[in-house]
């Protein structure tokens, strides 16, 4: 099958974090990183083609009053970073800038949030985000909040409590706008709800199938596909392997990544309050490191990301599955594609189980951009 590596597939990647990595634990996208799973070398050697640059907000920042400055402050560095590599990479804000760069060998970033409450409640601040290039943002990440619930809910069967008023305000705001919608994390009558209201497909970028193991049901999958949404599904195990998910992911939710489930709001001096959340960090990194140490030791094979796609493809076709990593958010992936250059591997297995060129290309990444090009372009604003 030599002829299948003559030209590598182009990849549009779902959802990671380089910016907001380097960000919180230094060194830059361009070369190894305290992250060493994404490098633009990496990237490049890989086919990526394009992705959403996620900045991500902690819980604490929103109740605080600290997140519409922490998510300006990481805004500035994709800006900042990106520039650092102008012949690597560019700041893409439609589907025709993605395209541009591609024919240049460029990687599109695309700016992009994980969880709202970046925006504290604040639709101006969204309409802002926007102009500054923002264009795809998912509605809930590790807690509850005004918009929605999340995915690990016990209220409501496990469906959670549904949209709320303000998140069908903010729904009708993003589709205006033109920002993809992301329901990853989110609860499933929240997701229901939002599929329901939206006048744009949305998308879920790092979500399985519940069939088989954890997920998306095939209810939800089935009207995400109506919609003409996508689903990526992420190299993540704990999402594509059962049995990481009972050896690693079990117990109570994460929460806060400052104050884990204790009271959001600070107790201390407010004066004090970067100092508490450095000091917090520099206790949490070292733990990282030994998390991902152990779990590397449990990760699932390439074949289960593989069985996934599969089954969805096989429920609703193959024009509604992508793929996601999470490089620079959860430190652990899976065999066989541990780091940006692997991207190609997916591909080979796919060819490997009989799919056509042109059908591992839309998984790749044409399913992706023809997502973000309708959601873009029927933007009203």
């Amino acid at each position: 099958a030599q002829s299948s590596w003559d030209s590598k597939f182009w990849v549009f990647d779902g959802h990671m974090h380089p910016v907001s990595s380097v960000y919180r634990r230094g060194g830059t996208i361009g070369e190894p990183n305290a992250d060493p799973r994404f490098t633009l070398p990496l990237a490049q050697e890989g086919g990526l083609g394009a992705a959403f640059f996620n900045t991500s907000i902690d819980e604490f920042y929103e109740v605080n009053h600290l997140a519409v400055k922490d998510a300006l402050k990481q805004i500035d560095r994709f800006y900042r970073e990106i520039a650092k590599y102008p012949d690597q990479v560019g700041v893409a804000t439609n589907a025709e800038e993605v395209r541009a760069l591609r024919r240049e060998g460029k990687i599109a970033g695309i700016l992009a949030i994980e969880g709202a409450l970046a925006i504290e409640s604040d639709l101006g601040v969204l309409r802002m985000f926007h102009r500054l290039g923002l264009r795809e943002m998912n509605l809930v990440h590790l807690l509850a909040n005004n918009i929605g619930d999340v995915g690990f809910s016990r209220t409501n069967d496990g469906k959670g409590y549904g949209l709320t008023d303000y998140g069908r305000e903010l729904v009708a705001e993003m589709n205006r706008l033109g920002i993809l919608i992301d329901l990853s994390h989110t609860g499933e009558q929240t997701i229901l709800d939002v599929m329901e209201v939206s006048t744009q497909p949305v998308s879920t970028t790092h979500s399985a199938a519940r069939a088989l193991g954890s997920g998306w049901s095939d209810e939800m999958i089935r009207k995400l596909a109506e919609m003409g949404g996508v689903i990526c599904v992420p190299f993540l195990p704990m999402a594509v392997s059962q049995e990481f998910r009972r050896k690693w992911q079990s117990g109570p939710p994460r929460g806060s990544s400052v104050v884990g489930l204790e009271p959001l709001v600070f107790q201390g001096d407010p004066n004090t309050i970067y100092d508490f959340i450095e000091e917090r960090k520099q206790r949490r990194e070292p733990r990282r490191a030994e998390t991902a140490r152990q779990r590397r030791q449990n990760m699932p094979p390439l074949s289960n990301l593989i069985d996934h796609i599969d089954y969805i493809v096989r429920l609703v076709g193959v024009d509604y599955v992508g793929i996601s990593s999470d490089f620079g958010g959860y430190p652990v992936n899976i065999k066989g594609i541990e780091n940006a250059g692997e991207y190609q591997n997916i591909a080979q297995a796919l060819l490997n189980k009989g799919y056509s060129r042109e059908d591992v290309a839309k998984i790749m990444g044409e399913n992706l951009l023809r997502l973000f090009d309708e959601v873009v372009s029927t933007a009203t604003n």
